[in-house]
């Protein structure tokens, strides 16, 4: 779920609405699962921190979140270095998101994580999923977890990106233990937001050797206007609805 971010300490705050761009073409990729999500991106000055900031969170989801009207699935992210965390999150669509998480009275806690003292910066994404990749690993559980934010020239810099994307696929569907790559397109098409997944290091160090890394790279770089942004992460937790309500 999102954590809204809080002015005037370095956030960002990057919505996303089918209301202010409509639907990017599909790509030959797979179509993407419906729904809304959201990323909350939380740096703090010390893994410590984060591990506290993990187990308030986890705590808030699994207390009162997940329970809601159409959630639908969280996933709690550590970066490597331990001083980031990445929460995700999963909905029905975006009007149950706002009614059921960004107006619910318990909420305090987890949309003033910003405010915290340990928090040196956070920002917002969220938005609806284009269509991506699978790879021979889906439907495994992730060991790592990549989020890619790009700044784009426009819209249609980002159905380029999403065309490379789908592109990648004819190696990518045979890379030992990638699961997927899941895109997501801001409300101007300026920024596009891609979340990898493997199974384990060794299949994360695999699939950068690839020689076509380097070729995509560049190309996408060629459409970019801000040096791009990259965390790899472990899963700290993964949170579904309680079971009478799947």
């Amino acid at each position: 779920m999102g954590t809204p971010a809080t002015p005037g300490r370095s956030a960002r705050l990057v919505p996303y609405s089918r209301r202010t761009t409509g639907a990017l073409p599909m790509t030959s990729a797979n179509t993407p699962e419906p729904g809304f999500v959201t990323f909350g991106v939380l740096r703090t000055d010390s893994p410590e921190a984060a591990r506290r900031l993990v187990g308030l969170i986890t705590g808030e989801v699994d207390r009162w979140v997940r329970h809601t009207d159409g959630f639908h699935s969280a996933r709690t992210h550590v970066s490597l270095d331990g001083t980031t965390v990445v929460q995700w999150g999963r909905w029905a669509d975006e009007k149950r998101y706002r009614d059921s998480f960004v107006r619910h009275p318990e909420g305090r806690v987890l949309h003033t994580l910003g405010e915290r003292p340990e928090v040196r910066a956070a920002s917002v994404f969220s938005g609806f999923p284009a269509a991506g990749v699978r790879g021979p690993a889906a439907g495994r559980a992730p060991g790592l977890v990549g989020f890619a934010v790009r700044r784009l020239t426009g819209p249609e810099s980002a159905r380029t990106v999403l065309g490379l994307l789908a592109r990648s696929g004819r190696w990518k569907r045979t890379s030992p233990g990638f699961i997927s790559a899941s895109p997501y397109i801001g409300p101007d098409g300026t920024t596009f937001v891609n979340c990898p997944m493997w199974v384990d290091r060794d299949a994360y160090d695999s699939y950068m050797k690839h020689p076509d890394i380097a070729e995509g790279l560049e190309e996408v770089a060629r459409l970019e206007v801000a040096p791009p942004e990259f965390l790899l992460c472990t899963v700290a937790a993964d949170i579904g609805p309680p079971a009478r309500d799947r």
